[in-house]
Formats: C-alpha cells, sequence, structure tokens
C-alpha cells in the first residue's frame, strides 16, 4: 500500500475512463505509462447514473489507497448512454420545436422511406415534440439567404407567451435556410433569452448545424435540446464532483469534449461509448500487428459492430435510434456504428405463432438476467440469452459479475425452461435455440457494415469485446467464413479503455450549394477552411493545443438527392483550385456507383473540419514469457494461467475477471506477445 502523499502525488498523474452502459458500468486506471494499472465493474444505475461512475471511481482510488476524489481527482474520460437512453426511454426535458410558419409538421412528416420495408403495418418512431409544441413563426428566407418575408415581432412575441405558459425547459429553433442567413433564427432566439433568462436550453440550428435539408437540420436541433435538460444535470453534477477540467466527455465522433461543449451540444454524445470501443478495438489490433478489423462490441444490452479498414469511418447519416433506422436523423459526424438489440441481457419469448425470439428488449441491470438472482418470484421468469450461457455450462455457477454478485444457476434453469415448456423442446436445445437466434441477428449487423456495403469480410479479423462477445465470436465468424478472431486483454472493460486514447476533439461545418460546370476546378477552398478553422478556434472552451486539423467535403452530381463525402487532401488546402478534389470525386464516385461522368457538372454542397489535440498512447506491455510448461489442460481456462506463446485447441472456456470466451470445437487460441488471445479456425 503506497503512502498517502505517494497515492495523491500517482493520482494526479493518473486517467481513468468509465463506459457507463445499460447493464454495468466499467471504469479503468492507467498508470503514467499508459498500461492499465486498475480495474472495476459494477452494475449501472439507471435513475441516477452519476452513482455508479462516482461510486467505481471510489473503488478505483481505493484500491490504490489514494485519497477521496475531492482531495486529488484524476482526470476522467467519460463514455455515456445517458444520452441514448433518455431518448429510447422517453425521458427527455419538456421542448418545443420552433420554425418558419408553414412548417410546423416537418418532424412528423419526416421522410418517406420505411425502416422496415415489409412491414404491414409500418411504425415510426415519434420525434420527442409533440406536435401542439411545434410552434411556426411569421418570417422567410430563401435558399440564398435573401429576405422574402421580415421577421414578425408580433409573432415571436405570440411565441414568447407561449413558451412561459406551457412550462417547457428546452427550445430548438430551425427557421427555413438560415444555414445562408441567419439573423431571423438569432433575432428570435436572443429575444427568448431577454425575455425567460438563461435558464432555458435554447439550441439554434444554424449555430449546431448550418447546413442544408429542413428535415435533418431541425431533427438534429429538437435531439439535443430534447436532451439537454438531462445531459445538464447529469454532466453537472459530475463536474462539481470530479471538476471542471479534469473532466472529458467522449463524444460520437472519437474524441473527446468538454463539459461545457457536452452540456451546450449533447447531441454529439449520442454513441459515445460505442465509440470507444472502437478506439480501443482497434489499439488491441494494431499492438497484435492487425489494421483490418471488424470490432464486435456485445454488452448486457446490444451489439455494437464497425468495420475499420486500417483506421475506423465518420458518417453523417447516423440517428437517434442506434443506426438502426429507427430514431431522428442525426447529421452530424460520428464513427459508423452499427447497432442491434442483441445482448447478454436480452429476452427470449415465444411469439404468437410459436416461433422463438430473442431481443430487442432486455432485462437490463434491474433485474438484469435470472441468474443474477435478483427477478420477482412472483413474476414470469426473464429468461436472456446470459442465462442460456448457464444452462450450457458456458459460465460456470458462482462466477464473480462485479459488485460481489456471483452467477445462480437454478434461476436461470427455471427462466429457460419457461420457454421450454411453451413450445414443447428439451432444456438444452432451447437454450442452444436462445443463442443461434442472437446470433444470426448479430450476423446480420456484421453484414451490414461489410457485405452490405461491399466490403468482403473473411479477410478481416473479428476484434471481440464487451462482456458476452467472447462467448459469441467464434460462432459468428463461421456464419460469415471468417477465419480470425481478436481478444483483447480485459475484454470486458475494452470501451472504457478505448476512452482514454480520445484526442480532444472540435468541430465545425458550412453549407456551399457550390456548383463547378464540367471541366472547371473553382472556386477556391482555401478561404473556406480558414473560416472553419476560426470558427473552432472561437468556441474551444479550453486550450487543448490542437495538432491536426482534417477536412472533409461532401459532393454530388448536380441533380443528385444525396452525397459522397471525400477526404481532403492537405495539399488541396494549401493551394487554389480543385482539380484533384473532382477527379476523386468522378473516381470514387464510380468505385461505388460503377460509373462517371466527366461531363456532367459538379456540387460541393457541405464541407466540414475536424480538429484534434495529441493523442495518448496505450501500451498494453508484454504478456509473461512463455516456459517450458505445457499450457493448462481441462476444458475451463483461466486467462492469468496462460503465458505468452500458449496455444489452446477447442473445445475449451477462458475465463478471466471481465469475460469468458468460448473457443468450440475446430478452432484454437494462442496468447500473443501482449497477452491478446488469438483465435484461429482450422483450415
Amino acid at each position: 500500500m503506497q503512502t498517502p502523499d505517494a497515492a495523491s502525488d500517482t493520482c494526479k498523474t493518473l486517467c481513468i475512463g468509465v463506459d457507463t452502459g445499460g447493464t454495468f458500468t466499467d471504469v479503468v486506471m492507467l498508470d503514467d505509462r499508459g498500461r492499465i494499472a486498475v480495474t472495476h465493474k459494477l452494475l449501472s444505475t439507471p435513475d441516477d447514473p452519476a452513482k455508479a461512475v462516482l461510486d467505481g471511481i471510489d473503488a478505483l482510488l481505493r484500491k490504490i489507497g489514494a485519497p477521496g476524489r475531492r482531495d486529488a481527482p484524476p482526470t476522467v474520460s467519460l463514455g455515456s448512454t445517458v444520452a441514448t437512453n433518455a431518448l429510447l426511454e422517453g425521458k427527455t426535458g419538456a421542448t418545443t420545436f420552433v420554425t418558419t410558419a408553414g412548417f410546423e409538421d416537418t418532424l412528423h412528416l419526416a421522410r418517406q422511406n420505411r425502416p422496415n420495408l415489409y412491414a404491414l403495418v409500418p411504425r415510426r418512431s415519434e420525434p420527442p415534440v409533440s406536435r401542439e409544441r411545434c410552434v411556426g413563426v411569421e418570417e422567410r428566407m430563401d435558399h440564398r439567404g435573401r429576405p422574402i418575408r421580415p421577421l414578425s415581432g408580433a409573432s415571436v412575441n405570440t411565441l414568447i407567451e407561449r413558451l412561459r405558459a406551457s412550462g417547457v425547459n428546452a427550445v430548438a429553433i430551425s427557421l427555413l435556410h438560415s444555414y445562408a442567413n441567419p439573423s431571423h433564427e438569432a433575432a428570435v432566439a436572443e429575444a427568448i433569452r431577454a425575455a425567460l433568462g438563461d435558464e432555458l436550453h435554447i439550441t439554434v440550428s444554424h449555430e449546431l448545424l448550418p447546413v442544408y435539408r429542413e428535415y435533418e437540420r431541425a431533427a438534429t436541433c429538437v435531439v439535443n435540446a430534447a436532451v439537454a435538460p438531462v445531459m445538464t444535470r447529469y454532466i453537472g453534477g459530475l463536474a462539481k464532483e470530479l471538476g471542471e477540467r479534469r473532466l472529458r466527455i467522449m463524444g460520437s465522433h472519437g474524441g473527446t469534449l468538454s463539459p461545457t461543449a457536452a452540456r451546450r451540444e449533447p447531441v454529439r454524445t449520442v454513441l459515445s461509448g460505442p465509440a470507444g470501443g472502437v478506439l480501443g478495438a482497434l489499439a488491441s489490433a494494431r499492438s497484435a500487428g492487425i489494421t483490418r478489423i471488424i470490432s464486435f462490441d456485445m454488452g448486457g444490452t446490444s451489439t455494437d459492430v464497425s468495420l475499420c479498414d486500417g483506421r475506423y469511418t465518420l458518417t453523417s447519416e447516423g440517428d437517434s435510434g442506434g443506426h438502426r433506422g429507427e430514431g431522428l436523423p442525426i447529421r452530424l459526424p460520428m464513427v459508423d456504428i452499427h447497432t442491434v438489440g442483441a445482448g447478454g441481457g436480452s429476452i427470449a419469448w415465444v411469439d404468437p405463432g410459436g416461433a422463438l425470439r430473442v431481443g430487442p428488449q432486455s432485462a437490463g441491470a434491474d433485474p438484469g438476467p435470472a441468474c443474477y438472482g435478483k427477478q420477482a418470484d412472483d413474476q414470469p421468469p426473464l429468461p436472456t440469452v446470459t442465462d442460456a450461457h448457464v444452462v450450457l455450462g458456458h459460465i460456470a455457477p458462482d462466477t464473480q459479475l462485479g459488485s460481489g454478485m456471483r452467477v445462480q444457476a437454478e434461476p436461470a434453469q427455471r427462466a429457460v425452461a419457461h420457454v421450454a415448456e411453451r413450445i414443447g423442446m428439451d432444456l438444452r436445445d432451447v437454450a442452444d435455440g436462445i443463442l443461434r437466434v442472437a446470433e444470426v441477428t448479430m450476423s446480420r449487423a456484421i453484414s451490414q457494415v461489410s457485405l452490405q456495403r461491399g466490403h468482403d469480410p473473411r479477410p478481416f479479423t473479428l476484434v471481440t469485446f464487451g462482456g458476452a462477445g467472447g462467448l459469441h465470436a467464434c460462432r459468428l465468424a463461421e456464419l460469415l467464413d471468417m477465419r480470425r478472431v481478436l481478444v483483447p486483454l480485459n475484454p470486458g472493460l475494452l470501451s472504457a479503455v478505448g476512452l482514454l486514447t480520445a484526442p480532444p476533439r472540435e468541430m465545425a461545418s458550412r453549407s456551399l450549394m457550390w456548383t463547378i460546370p464540367a471541366g472547371e476546378s473553382e472556386p477556391d477552398l482555401a478561404g473556406v477552411f480558414a473560416d472553419l478553422r476560426d470558427a473552432i478556434t472561437a468556441v474551444e472552451d479550453e486550450n487543448w493545443g490542437f495538432v491536426e486539423y482534417t477536412f472533409t467535403v461532401d459532393m454530388r452530381y448536380v441533380g443528385q438527392s444525396y452525397e459522397i463525402t471525400l477526404d481532403v487532401d492537405e495539399s488541396i488546402e494549401r493551394r487554389k483550385g480543385n482539380a484533384d478534389l473532382i477527379a476523386a470525386f468522378h473516381a470514387e464516385h464510380e468505385r461505388l456507383y460503377g460509373y462517371r461522368d466527366v461531363s456532367r457538372a459538379v456540387e460541393l454542397v457541405v464541407v466540414r473540419c475536424l480538429a484534434d489535440g495529441p493523442e495518448r498512447e496505450l501500451s498494453f506491455g508484454a504478456a509473461p514469457s512463455n516456459t517450458p510448461d505445457t499450457p493448462p489442460t481441462g476444458d475451463r481456462v483461466a486467462r492469468h494461467e496462460l503465458a505468452s506463446g500458449h496455444t489452446l485447441p477447442g473445445p475449451v472456456v477462458i475465463t478471466e475477471y471481465s469475460a469468458t470466451t468460448l473457443v468450440p470445437r475446430g478452432w484454437s487460441a494462442t496468447v500473443g506477445e501482449h497477452g491478446h488471445l488469438l483465435l484461429e479456425r482450422e483450415a
């Protein structure tokens, strides 16, 4: 145990990553060499997510003998599902949507695409603002930003009176074509602030997302406003306990935000936890000499997958349902992750036709799977994927789950038996069926980010993590004809580890709508790039020392409805003329769609800038060296018993604190230089 003074000095140099999931909250501490020093896992507290965060940090500090968080707080990087859960559960703030008169139905009309093409009775997620709280003000700009109708002071006064009477605590303002001329929108926001004070959270679309397409811009604005009251309380409470300057919030775009930025634009945190997982998977794979991966993060509530061909990709096509097409569109850059409702806590059930189904409903953290022993005896049992693993012996009875909980076999068997009786099948057959149904759902998610986007998954390595990922990875790889699986160190905590590698990141965007006739390369983009740099500098809350600026441009042929996003080479930024950019667009269009048309005019639609600070280096250290001793034998092996170079043939179950890995027959597991497990399939 360290002395109090030594522990205090050590604590000041340490950094902690906290990933708040639907079932567990994972906490990881790195030492000053970038190595994992201490870990802790505890149940999430959905009613008060900050409680599990602070309790987990306190537990880590006690383990190293450091003073409490108030005396010597370390730097904390936080990934959170609070914004996402608020949207999914309908626990957002009371929000009013303000738009141009005549466009009050924008959110409810939406686009005419259907999330489920073959649904006989299609259902669309309701926006977090009721129709009664969608209010129009008299004004109008054209698409070039020229005023057609002046802003009506009387309609603004009427709006303010409605807001005062309605008791809302958030307002989203998105006027037509405000990206081209924000003067009317800014005037409405200023009038509301002057009349109602700063207590009301106001999101203004030209500040958050100054790009065209009124529905997507309005939807992103509304999502931000709706989650702002919840996130302001959450982040504000944590910042008070941990210190404003020591807290960083993981953003969906792969970088971290200051607490001020996260409170101002909480929509940027909707996929923060999964984004940290992708960063952790990439760092682990690189340390093992692997660059082409598909990350597979299976937690208690959902599964997140992402294809990374050397690096992660960003998309502006996300939504508030986690890329499932079930929520409002969010047109801000975020790590390209596909989410499905299949996790360790996903509930198995029988549909009216007698078919076995799994998810998307989850038992969550409370009551959790039956094997947690927390489900009520007077209620029908909720059999889950985790319970099926217990029945099949993949997870041993009495296994520690975190927070002192241990697996209980009898409740799991009773819950799965409840389904077996309904469909008249053997207990173990039903348990295996539950796993296979869940795996089909998860394999579709992997196909979504690979096969359906023109990528053959076979050359990629499946990097599995999350508490339940290792139990399914090999069978998923078989379904997709993949041959390698990587299980990183501390797989059940990898999202928290990944948070610690994320650089500080800010972003800015601007609508261009510039048409470039065929054969021409003007206008010049250098001035636009400079303006975006200045915009980032203006909103930067703290001097994080941005060291890299990355630019992207959304382009299309004139007349097309959707764009292709292209990275802008630094050489293009430095010189005038965009001939190389136009050529790159033609080539990318041909790669994606099979043709190019150099005789056709090209349109530059939106340009974006990401500014990054320095990344934190993560060191996995060296695994214990191999000895002449042979690796342990048996059908169940603890990971800490394995040394570098050890190889285990399947079938075998490899257990550790944060996860369990199932190596089936026909597969083998080899311990790498840094302790990662490489699972390989026989030819």
